[in-house]
């Protein structure tokens, strides 16, 4: 399907920094969802408010609309904005573009940041609106299910949420309420209505995952034995540094700082003495505990060999003399099954029920009837 491109940032400047990967600056972050009704468009609207229409005839207004197409300048940074309004039909409900785009927007800056290009900008963009076209199908399927096996949400229940909601979000202020709604383009019936379906969503798949929530000793044994690897730990150690740049010294002015530093250590010094003596910046001494084999190269291979109370020769790397200290260890150590079965029940639980809501899902989608326009 076609669609129309519009920028919804100004002022965009894209730059690459130092280590060669590219971000982008904003001198503004406000976002402009220009809404460009067709004709055509406007009609199927005023069709499916009076019924008159079929379903069928929804979905080629829906598609003879897209030949509606604005041509927009192109700008770094922009997102699809499309002409019709329809994304998706559901059964016998839509959801809207408008709609769509109103929920994807909230995380266009973030998506922004992690982008590296337009072209993954847009990607990104587009993998997002699939995704959140995804939950709206799915919500309205689990709506429909939950009203069709004769569920109700109890109109006390629904004002109790509802005055939370403006309590926990809005301080009880019902201005700030008010300008939110105008600001997302709801009212406060529409805003009610997503409080209820929430709800009901909540509970339906808390339902769904219950049976599932419970597993066998003997199947945490089995996971035990076929990841052993996962509860062995190798020895740990915390490490401390001495830190300096080597632009800031001669090559004799160096191997006297090197020396002093030896001398200082083998004198008995204590470590944050010499830290605070010969490291640039002391504060950041502390690596912390580590695994040898977790560290880069030239950190591992020296820091192997060391046990408590033993340090490294000096290391060269990138402008910078680094001298690490061992001060303490932890040997290496195998989790027992009792240790651990509390963390692999609940690694089974999440994986059972997140396979149990998955095929609940799968079989509301197999009975729906869903069209999609993007």
């Amino acid at each position: 399907m076609e669609h129309v491109k519009r920028s919804i940032f100004k002022d965009c400047q894209v730059y690459e920094k130092k280590n060669g990967k590219i971000s982008a600056h904003f001198h503004s972050r406000r976002m402009s969802f220009i809404k460009a009704f067709s004709g055509k468009r406007v009609i199927s609207f005023l069709i499916i408010l009076l019924g008159m229409f079929s379903l069928e005839a929804v979905e080629d207004l829906a598609e003879n609309s897209n030949q509606d197409i604005l041509e927009q300048p192109t700008e770094e940074f922009q997102v699809p904005v499309y002409a019709d309004d329809i994304a998706a039909i559901v059964n016998n409900e839509i959801v809207t573009v408008t709609r769509l785009m109103r929920e994807v927007s909230y995380f266009i800056p973030e998506i922004q940041k992690i982008s590296g290009s337009q072209v993954d900008f847009q990607k990104k963009v587009r993998e997002y609106q699939e995704f959140v076209l995804n939950a709206f199908i799915e919500r309205i399927l689990i709506v429909e299910d939950f009203k069709s096996k004769g569920g109700q949400m109890s109109d006390h229940y629904e004002k109790k949420e509802y005055e939370a909601c403006i309590h926990n979000r809005f301080n009880d202020d019902r201005t700030a309420f008010a300008r939110y709604l105008r600001a997302n383009g709801q009212s406060v019936r529409e805003f009610k209505k997503d409080i209820r379906e929430n709800a009901i969503v909540n509970y339906v798949l808390s339902e769904v995952q219950k049976s599932k929530s419970e597993v066998s000793p003997t199947k945490i044994k089995e996971y035990y034995n076929e990841h052993i690897q996962d509860f062995i730990i190798d020895r740990q150690i915390f490490v401390k540094k001495v830190s300096f740049s080597k632009e800031n010294y001669t090559d004799e002015e160096l191997q006297t700082k090197l020396s002093n530093l030896k001398q200082a250590i083998e004198s008995g010094d204590k470590i944050h003495t010499i830290i605070k003596t010969f490291s640039d910046s002391p504060k950041s001494c502390n690596i912390g505990w580590v695994c040898a084999d977790d560290m880069i190269p030239e950190f591992a291979d020296a820091l192997r060999r060391l046990g408590i109370g033993e340090y490294t020769a000096p290391i060269f790397l990138d402008g910078t003399v680094y001298i690490l200290f061992v001060v303490d260890e932890k040997p290496a150590k195998k989790f027992t099954l009792d240790e651990v079965s509390g963390d692999i029940e609940n690694i089974l639980a999440t994986k059972y029920q997140k396979e149990a809501k998955e095929h609940y899902i799968k079989k509301l989608k197999e009975k729906a009837y869903i069209k999609i326009f993007l």
